[in-house]
């Protein structure tokens, strides 16, 4: 299994290296109101825009989050961290001149998380995380947070059932379709989708978070199978 999860992990890699263009001019066409989901990640972190937060952006990715929590905190000190060198080096384009910033390009679950931070964000990374694995992983992001700290996250999830699966996979072609991405591009995302990613219910999503010593979270926005949501540490 370890394995399996290591290769699988290194083709996840693979792809985002040497489609980190490509995927950074087309990934508002294939993700459903991407700039509305991170835009309710950022309202959803409970400071004041004066103070100087921390924060850990896992799975950067080409900086789209990164750059829409500066314009609300310009004072935060952000941390971002993505596998694919591909993709940072396309962030550090989009966020240059911004000097509080700083770059690990590696696997977010060998990221240090032994600091202290006011949040932690993901966008679309977590998904590719096997369900066994998050308990885990997630208690060491717990335990990098301060007081009143932030987990916030945007991802994709399964359907509790066939019937909401089959509607929430058709809303998602439709989606792409009325955005003008390729037919044959937007049928290779489902496929990589199912073959790749690992994603779980929001329900099961919620008892991980449980497990990890999250007592308080919630729904932030839903567009059928992507979601926003926010977890607090007390």
């Amino acid at each position: 299994m370890v394995n399996n999860s290591v290769r699988r992990f290194k083709q996840i890699k693979e792809h985002f290296e040497k489609e980190a263009v490509v995927f950074d001019r087309m990934f508002f066409k294939i993700m459903p109101h991407y700039r509305e989901m991170i835009g309710a990640v950022v309202e959803g972190i409970p400071f004041s825009k004066a103070d100087r937060l921390k924060i850990i952006d896992l799975g950067c990715g080409t900086g789209n989050l990164t750059q829409r929590i500066l314009a609300a905190y310009p004072g935060a000190r952000i941390t971002c961290v993505d596998m694919a060198e591909n993709m940072l080096k396309m962030a550090r384009v989009k966020l240059k001149n911004k000097t509080k910033l700083s770059f690990w390009s590696g696997d977010i679950r060998n990221f240090d998380y032994s600091g202290r931070y006011e949040a932690i964000v993901a966008s679309m990374v977590l998904h590719h995380i096997d369900k066994k694995e998050k308990p885990g992983f997630y208690r060491k992001l717990r335990r990098a947070l301060a007081k009143g700290g932030v987990f916030n996250v945007v991802d994709i999830f399964l359907a509790p059932d066939k019937h909401l699966g089959g509607l929430y996979i058709d809303q998602w072609k439709a989606f792409m379709k009325a955005s003008g991405l390729p037919r044959g591009l937007a049928e290779e995302m489902i496929v990589r989708h199912q073959r790749e990613d690992r994603p779980v219910t929001l329900e099961e999503e919620f008892s991980i978070l449980r497990q990890a010593g999250f007592r308080r979270f919630d729904v932030i926005l839903k567009h059928y199978n992507f979601a926003v949501y926010s977890a607090r540490v007390d």
